[in-house]
């Protein structure tokens, strides 16, 4: 999949684009910010792809980085991301996305008006469909729409709005998905996503006391601002990820992870930690790049009063995830 990385002041000012982001052939492009890449974000560019299919199009999407809301001061939530701009592109392209731009949303670009985003953007890549979800704003202030962007395009760019999707009771929206991660319920999560929570990083060294307690744990650092779900303990799979420039695949095995700040050896206070133990693993992880893959929560994470509760319940968190897993994966 080609990516264009588009920022306002060779785009919008100098009316300049990298080469190729033009498409001769004609685009129909989704867009959105697209955070989750949930059910009604797939409906939204599985449109657009199907468009792009009957009228012999290349099917792309337009996103934008980072979230509008952090750069107008709106929502400090939205400093952390369901899924980082990395993983976004990898989904979009599983999705037959042929072509994506990713906007760089600063302070300039929040003043682009609605015409000068389709008449200075949108119409000179190429567009010819354009699909949407039923919430879409767009320009300075939000002041544009589907109905705007189809009268910036001059009758050349048809608008298609996509209807929400609904799921688990209600709409699907990125608020709900975050919603259930931080109440601890990421099987509820993956309803509205679509699949389960992802979180990629790389194991870093820790303080070994998982291997001295019996149970040696890989401690995950995130490599992108991820939502982290509610601490405590989660069934997982854990993907352990090719090392780069090899021809290695990824590995999955099942495991227990604590998200938290381990108040049994910890003050008050401590530092957030994923820590995740792989059952049937043995071998060296530092320094690897892992994928958590969120299933089902066991419990909230509490202090013990002696090391040997702590390892009585470690195996019985294992074994709970085992359980869980198997009846899950089925």
């Amino acid at each position: 999949m080609e990516r264009y990385d588009l920022y306002v002041n060779n785009v919008m000012e100098a009316g300049r684009l990298p080469a190729g982001a033009c498409k001769p052939k004609g685009i129909s492009l989704a867009i959105g910010f697209f955070d989750g890449v949930h059910l009604g974000h797939q409906e939204v560019i599985r449109q657009a792809v199907a468009l792009a299919k009957q009228q012999g199009l290349v099917p792309a999407v337009m996103t934008f980085d980072p979230h509008p809301r952090v750069v107008l001061g709106h929502g400090s939530q939205y400093t952390t991301v369901l899924t980082p701009v990395e993983d976004k592109l990898a989904l979009f392209a599983g999705l037959g996305v042929e072509a994506a731009y990713v906007i760089h949303f600063d302070r300039p670009f929040s003043e682009v008006t609605a015409e000068q985003f389709v008449r200075s953007l949108i119409a000179p890549i190429g567009v010819r469909t354009a699909v949407v979800g039923f919430d879409f704003k767009f320009g300075h202030r939000g002041e544009g729409n589907a109905e705007s962007l189809q009268s910036f395009g001059d009758g050349n760019i048809q608008v298609h709005v996509v209807s929400p999707v609904f799921a688990d009771g209600g709409k699907v929206s990125s608020t709900r998905i975050r919603e259930k991660l931080a109440a601890g319920e990421p099987r509820d999560a993956s309803q509205l996503i679509g699949r389960p929570y992802v979180i990629q990083g790389i194991v870093v060294h820790g303080d070994a006391r998982g291997r001295l307690l019996g149970f040696p744990t890989a401690n995950v650092m995130p490599e992108q601002p991820y939502v982290i779900p509610q601490n405590g303990v989660y069934a997982i799979e854990i993907d352990v990820l090719p090392k780069p420039g090899t021809t290695e695949t990824a590995t999955r095995y099942q495991g227990v992870l604590n998200v938290g700040v381990r108040p049994t050896f910890e003050a008050p206070g401590g530092q957030l930690k994923l820590e995740a133990h792989l059952f049937d693993y043995s071998g060296d992880l530092y320094g690897r790049e892992i994928a958590l893959v969120f299933h089902s929560f066991i419990r909230p994470e509490r202090k013990f009063e002696s090391i040997d509760q702590l390892v009585a319940q470690i195996s019985q968190d294992a074994e709970r995830s085992r359980e869980l897993l198997t009846e899950q994966l089925r």
